[in-house]
């Protein structure tokens, strides 16, 4: 969030797809959709060796074909609804247009919309809804109505259907091409395909009739390759283009692509990170600049310590350009924008961090080790320097309270309220604003080659634009093959977890920062004033929530908003955050640590490890949670040995599917014990789910006696504890979990990858 001006604060499955629901099967040939190429050559052999028929015609006649307009589809309550689609294109005129019945229940609306995004609404029995096929939303006269994307039929099309790689360097690109009004096909000379880094793709199949393309490459390096695939019809008109990724990373070989419940993902502030020169000194003030950089960054990069922590992806504070100077808090107190959060301009790097030099070849670093680059981006609000505010006042409502002072409560202004008066916020209702925050967020992956991103303050902008923000990004770079992670940050307190489901789904967000995890975590480990067992139910609630929504969750102990871990174990937490608590010196402190850290490591999800919090740093709340990361030198042994379990456990979960993406099934869980299995479920197309893949975890607290405890069916007779080293019998299908204070196991079986 906006930092320094902000008020102290008091899993499921994914889908194969991102697609939405599948529409109807329309046997009456809706709008754009060819037909067979057999009757179409049928036709033209009936007309005999002197008729006006060629194979090329037969080809153009049964091209697949873009569709104009919009085909809306909908499948009311009952019946005898009576249903109209009121929209943009006639002015929202009432009546609106009837849909034509089907027998199998739909209604289709067929529209001649001109080319471009169009609203409009369903309104069966005079209650106006969305489409629920469509992933963007918009707003007309106070309503929520659905906006949609009317193609460009007068001009073809590309996308790409795949993208199939192996760990020897071979990737396989297939693409469709859709014949422009009129079926023209493919002219199969035009077909290129040009990467960022100035390579190529071989075209090896262009089948103009079914509007195939097949390329290929040979001989790639460990890393990212983004490819703009072109295409021109034999009347020479353009295709509107498409980008095809390629991964080449670890692993490459597996019959299923990379996804966020692959990812462990290392926060980054940048300011106080790393220097160029190596460790920081502590700012003047909590507020202040440390001189932290990209390049610091780059340095645990590319020395290898972030990929030992099994991290394959990093999450980057902000970097756009930030305003001199110190601005006023709600405390009374003066900040500084050291930590990204106030852009002055949207699509420009603050020097003081990198510049687009070092930023370029960072991500290639990155890259190049297989690790993916989630930018934070801020859609809410912007700087008052930034050259919005001065050019399009119209942008920026002039009604507003700031958030958390008087009656200016968060929960009743939180899409009102500004951090601070120098903080104005977007009007997203304006379409020019919206599109134009969308265009910056953007920027973000089509300059910097990013995997994703992390959207700030998401309850403070309508779901309209959370839902802009993620269909820009999927259409353009999300396909077969490829998967972008679109994190969004969410922030609430214990036991909210319907707050976060609003936003998730299959149009929304691919994840939120389970902030209800965390405080059970806190509760339970940190301040042991709940059970064990309360972090079960915790996931648990969470799962039940956000069911259906396919959303992969950010598990974190801490985050750059709340106390460090740490120190509400040490119960120094509280208290003015400008007076920092000592770095702690009880071992069980870091005990306590590591419990956690194993928790989020070893449950579903996408694992958030915060700068810091792998060697225990301390800090009360913003800003001190945000202390410089220590030296090495500076490190005593407990912080040494937390470390060395997260890289351990975090290592384990790259190469154990189990760990990824196995389902969870608590076998124990009480006061002081929290066992679980992670089993093979969903196992990848082509690869049948082996026991070889199972994995159990065992997190005990403060235990007084041994318990046995019974492992699901097919658990392999020896399995290893990648934290210790040791083996044990389960032949006789139990794990004796012992009554050791702070204790964390992770067994994988003796003859998996993860073992050696």
């Amino acid at each position: 969030m906006a930092s320094a001006t902000r008020a102290p604060s008091t899993y499921a499955r994914r889908p194969s797809s991102r697609g939405g629901p599948a529409r109807p099967l329309d046997v009456t040939r809706p709008l754009g959709v060819a037909r067979p190429l057999a009757l179409v050559l049928a036709a033209c052999a009936s007309l005999g060796a002197g008729g006006a028929c060629s194979s090329q015609d037969a080809a153009r006649e049964s091209a697949p074909t873009r569709p104009c307009g919009l085909t809306i589809w909908h499948k009311p309550a009952s019946a005898s609804a009576h249903v109209e689609v009121l929209g943009d294109w006639d002015g929202w005129k009432r009546p609106g247009l009837e849909p034509r019945r089907r027998d199998d229940g739909w209604r289709v609306a067929e529209v001649d919309a001109p080319p471009g995004e169009h609203a409009y609404a369903i309104v069966e029995d005079g209650v106006w809804l969305t489409d629920k096929n469509e992933p963007m939303t918009g707003s007309y006269e106070g309503r929520e109505v659905t906006v949609a994307t009317a193609a460009d039929c007068a001009r073809p099309a590309l996308g790409v259907a795949g993208v199939e790689t192996t760990a020897a360097g071979a990737a396989t690109v297939r693409a469709t091409f859709l014949a422009a009004r009129g079926g023209r096909p493919i002219d199969p000379a035009t077909v290129a395909a040009r990467g960022r880094d100035g390579s190529s793709l071989t075209v090896t199949t262009v089948d103009a009739a079914r509007g195939e393309v097949v390329l290929e490459a040979h001989g790639l390096s460990r890393g990212k390759y983004t490819y703009t695939i072109e295409a021109r019809d034999v009347a020479g008109v353009l295709a509107e283009d498409t980008r095809a990724t390629v991964w080449i990373d670890a692993s490459s070989g597996s019959a299923e692509p990379w996804d966020p419940r692959d990812a462990i993902v290392y926060q980054v502030v940048l300011d106080r990170f790393r220097g160029a020169e190596g460790p920081l000194a502590p700012p003047a003030t909590p507020s202040s600049r440390a001189g932290g950089t990209l390049a610091g960054v780059r340095q645990a990069l590319e020395g290898g310590e972030i990929e030992a922590l099994g991290a394959s992806a990093i999450w980057l504070s902000p970097l756009y350009l930030n305003p001199t100077g110190e601005f006023p808090g709600n405390d009374g107190r003066s900040y500084t924008s050291y930590h990204g959060y106030w852009p002055i301009a949207s699509q420009a790097i603050d020097p003081r961090f990198a510049s687009e030099e070092e930023l370029d070849a960072f991500v290639g670093a990155a890259h190049a080790r297989g690790i993916r680059v989630l930018f934070d981006v801020v859609p809410n609000h912007v700087h008052r320097e930034h050259p919005w505010v001065s050019e399009h006042p119209e942008w920026f409502p002039e009604d507003f309270c700031l958030c958390g002072q008087g009656s200016c409560d968060w929960g009743k202004h939180i899409q009102t309220c500004w951090f601070a008066p120098y903080l104005p916020d977007l009007d997203w209702g304006n379409e020019a604003a919206g599109r134009a925050a969308t265009a910056d967020a953007m920027w973000w992956l089509d300059r910097w080659d990013a995997d994703g991103i992390r959207i700030d303050a998401v309850p403070m902008v309508p779901r309209a634009a959370i839902r802009r923000i993620a269909t820009a990004a999927r259409r353009r770079y999300a396909h077969p093959g490829h998967a972008l992670y679109i994190l969004g940050e969410n922030f609430t307190g214990p036991g909210n977890y319907q707050s976060l489901r609003y936003d998730l789904g299959p149009y929304g967000l691919d994840g939120s920062f389970h902030f209800p995890l965390m405080w059970t975590l806190r509760q339970a480990i940190a301040a042991e004033s709940a059970p064990l067992s309360a972090i079960d139910e915790s996931f648990r609630a969470g799962e039940a929530a956000w069911e259906g929504a396919g959303a992969v969750m950010g598990l974190m102990i801490g985050n750059h908003d709340v106390s460090r871990f740490a120190s509400v174990s040490a119960g120094n937490d509280g208290g003015d955050t400008w007076t920092s608590p000592p770095q702690p010196l009880d071992p069980t402190v870091y005990a306590k640590q590591r419990l956690a850290l194993a928790s989020v490591l070893t449950m579903p999800g996408a694992p958030v490890l915060y700068y810091g919090d792998e060697v225990g740093l301390a800090g009360r709340s913003d800003p001190d949670c945000r202390r410089v990361m220590p030296a090495e030198e500076a490190l005593i042994d407990a912080q040494r040995e937390t470390r060395e379990l997260a890289r351990k456990i975090g290592r384990a979960r790259v190469c154990s599917r189990a760990l990824r993406r196995g389902e969870m099934t608590t076998l124990l869980a009480d006061k002081e014990r929290f066992v679980f299995a992670r089993t093979p479920g969903g196992a990848a197309r082509g690869a049948p789910a082996s026991a070889a893949d199972t994995a159990i975890v065992a997190l005990v607290r403060r235990p007084t006696i041994p318990v046995d405890v019974p492992l699901p069916a097919g658990t392999p007779a020896e399995l290893v504890d990648v934290v210790t080293g040791t083996k044990v019998d389960a032949s006789a299908g139990v794990l004796r979990v012992a009554a050791e204070p702070f204790g964390v196991h992770v067994y994988v079986p003796v003859d998996a990858a993860c073992a050696r």
